[in-house]
């Protein structure tokens, strides 16, 4: 299987500022739906992949996290950030509180008769104390991924982002678009990106980086790295033809690459989902020497 380079999307310049101010540059998450939407989405692509087991596993803690949002709702008075320069549930802004780890008990527990693999690291975390589990999640909010066992990251990180996007959810107007140390990191948490989306209904094509943790989207522009901001030489590569949903973006300058969805081709495109399910294209993407900028929460790399 290869991999096609696919002509640069070239977009209307003539329009575009008056296109982006009548447009949000930020959309918050609907946690009441969003997980729900997921684990059906992860069912269906389970279906026909070459990845249903691992699909199937993910369903079921996407199906947790619905759960969670709707019989363990949040419920928590908005508070005002040390920094308004600063994203608001920035780490660097908001202390974690311990509260979070409620949701990664009923986590486990509801994934803990799955298989023998799953039930090993289920028992690793039910040894570690509250400490710990508040230690290796303030790890993972700061990017420090290699100081957290991947098998245990899928689960605190799920754990918190059925916190965070409740939080998300909870404080519009108190995000600003440009408000990330960085523009394709989250303007809300300051988390990394999963992948970008060009929304259905398309915005006129512009497209939206959608959070790994808080699950909030923000405007970045089209043709231009999520990495390094350059906005020569970007490749888009595929797996099946230039009008297909699925595309890596990859830039020449810093060698990385984002995957970029459009709902207009495929409506029931979700981006965490579809992620995961094309991760063939990850390897063929790599194997072309780029190095992916994002993170999912259910594929932490060692």
């Amino acid at each position: 299987m290869s991999i096609k380079i696919i002509p640069q999307v070239q977009l209307e310049e003539q329009n575009i500022n008056s296109v982006i101010r009548q447009i949000p540059l930020l959309f918050y998450p609907s946690p009441t739906t969003l997980y729900l939407h997921r684990a059906n989405r992860l069912k269906e692509l389970a279906k026909n992949s070459p990845f249903s087991d691992y699909l199937c596993f993910c369903a079921q803690l996407a199906q947790t996290q619905a759960d969670l949002v709707s019989q363990k709702p949040l419920n928590k008075e908005l508070f005002e950030p040390l920094n308004n320069d600063l994203p608001p549930l920035s780490i660097e802004n908001f202390s974690l509180p311990y509260s979070w780890q409620d949701y990664l008990k009923v986590l486990l527990q509801s994934s803990s008769n799955l298989t023998d693999q799953i039930s090993i690291v289920i028992e690793q975390l039910d040894k570690n104390s509250i400490e710990q589990l508040q230690n290796k999640a303030l790890h993972l909010l700061k990017g420090e991924f290699h100081a957290v066992d991947g098998n245990e990251a899928v689960f605190i990180w799920s754990a918190l982002s059925v916190y965070y996007s409740q939080l998300a959810s909870q404080i519009k107007g108190k995000a600003v678009s440009e408000n990330s140390d960085k523009n394709w990191l989250c303007p809300v948490c300051n988390s990394m990106p999963v992948a970008s989306v060009i929304q259905l209904g398309g915005h006129n094509g512009l497209r939206y980086l959608h959070c790994s943790l808080c699950e909030s989207e923000w405007y970045v522009p089209r043709v231009k790295c999520t990495s390094c901001d350059n906005m020569k030489n970007i490749e888009y590569f595929s797996l099946d033809s230039e009008l297909s949903a699925t595309k890596t973006e990859c830039c020449d300058a810093c060698h990385s690459y984002l995957k970029i969805f459009d709902q207009d081709k495929d409506p029931h495109i979700e981006v965490i989902a579809d992620d995961i399910a094309s991760l063939i294209l990850d390897i063929k993407t790599e194997e072309e020497g780029f190095a992916k900028s994002g993170i999912n929460p259910f594929v932490f790399a060692q």
